[in-house]
């Protein structure tokens, strides 16, 4: 039985017992009760309890894929300096693996081939567990699934010593290999080519308003401003800046803030939205069950793949692709390299020499080339 005992801190008094880690090791935690000390031990003695009941599933032979991500979710992602949008990106890939049988497999006898099937599934579709027919992922929530698979499996060898060696490092993408996005934010060779014309874009608006589809607005926005799907998001109508003709963007990829053009189509389309609305504040594009929340960058995924065979093109478009186009059209527009890192808010500037030419401009004098594309209009 664990030992325990409760003490006061100030008004409050809190309860502690010694618990085994993973390596058997007996280390003291402490958590905060009540102002009332007879409250404080019946919560104590709850938890050693409860400690007691789990402890046989807390060793390690027992552990399960899906209890490790929990664990590497609560012990690494969320402390760590990732924004709130990529956060919720991993924990709904998180809860898609637990959902599948690899999710309840004791860690102890997951193999590189266990994986390695796992993600040809991914890649090319099957049959869930449930009989029904599953697709392939796109090339975006495969890069999604693995990186959630190798951090949390990084994270059982070391720190956590769970397993000796991560099986991942031997699992591969066996699907068709397709160009990195441009302004990806990571390395690799790129065609400069956007992977969204304008024609297409308006192609695609006029498609979605016939639709009325309610993921049209957050779309315009992140294609005239080169926003990352997460920050269109996350916006709040205080972050919109008529007079600078910018939006301020807090906490973005890094946590860092930054200005980001605003166009005077974006304007436009904003104040139009805005009116519409009923002047509201708070959110731009709130959930509908809890407007205090902002709406899940997989709404927008999930509306884009959608309506894609519908629109007859080729090459699948992304929430990223917006933001590659804008990207093109900058340096197309004679912006130099320094001013589309600020813009873009990537963290090296290798992000960005990967993909264009140096050209000879200033961050003061920045337009959106959609101004330029539009109607010549400039705004500082």
């Amino acid at each position: 039985m664990a030992k325990g005992s409760v003490r006061k801190k100030g008004k409050k008094w809190y309860y502690r017992f010694y618990i085994e880690d993973e390596s058997g090791n007996r280390v003291q935690k402490e958590f905060p009760g009540t102002e009332s000390k007879a409250e404080t031990e019946a919560l104590l003695r709850k938890a050693m309890e409860d400690y007691e009941e789990k402890k046989f599933v807390a060793k390690t032979e027992n552990v399960t894929v899906g209890m490790l991500l929990d664990q590497w979710v609560e012990e690494e992602l969320k402390p760590g300096n990732l924004s709130n949008g990529t956060v919720m990106a991993y924990q709904g890939t998180v809860n898609r693996i637990k959902q599948h049988p690899i999710g309840n497999r004791k860690l102890k006898t997951v193999t590189a081939d266990h994986l390695q099937a796992y993600m040809d599934y991914l890649s090319f579709g099957g049959t869930n567990p449930d009989g029904t027919a599953a697709k392939a992922l796109s090339k975006g929530y495969l890069r999604l699934f693995s990186a959630v698979l190798q951090g949390a499996f990084h994270f059982a060898v070391f720190p956590k010593r769970l397993i000796t060696f991560n099986p991942m490092q031997y699992v591969v993408w066996r699907g068709k290999k397709e160009d990195y996005d441009l302004f990806s934010d990571e390395d690799g060779n790129t065609d400069s080519t956007p992977t969204l014309s304008h024609e297409q874009y308006l192609k695609l608006e006029e498609f979605l308003k016939k639709k009325d589809n309610p993921a049209l607005l957050p779309i315009q926005i992140a294609y005239y401003t080169g926003l990352r799907i997460g920050e269109v998001c996350n916006l709040r109508y205080e972050d919109i800046q008529r007079k600078n003709m910018r939006i301020y963007i807090t906490h973005g990829k890094n946590r860092s803030d930054r200005y980001a053009i605003l166009s005077k189509q974006a304007l436009d389309i904003l104040t139009e939205y805005w009116f519409a609305c009923g002047r509201p504040t708070g959110f731009l594009f709130p959930k509908q069950r809890d407007s205090s929340k902002p709406i899940d960058t997989f709404y927008l995924s999930r509306h884009i793949e959608k309506h894609e065979m519908e629109l007859g093109w080729p090459k699948r478009i992304t929430c990223h692709s917006f933001r590659h186009a804008f990207g093109t059209h900058l340096y197309e527009n004679g912006v130099d390299l320094m001013t589309i890192k600020t813009l873009l808010g990537h963290k090296s500037l290798e992000s960005t020499t990967i993909y264009v030419h140096l050209a000879v401009s200033s961050k003061h004098t920045a337009t959106s080339p959609f101004d330029i594309l539009m109607d010549g209009d400039c705004h500082e």
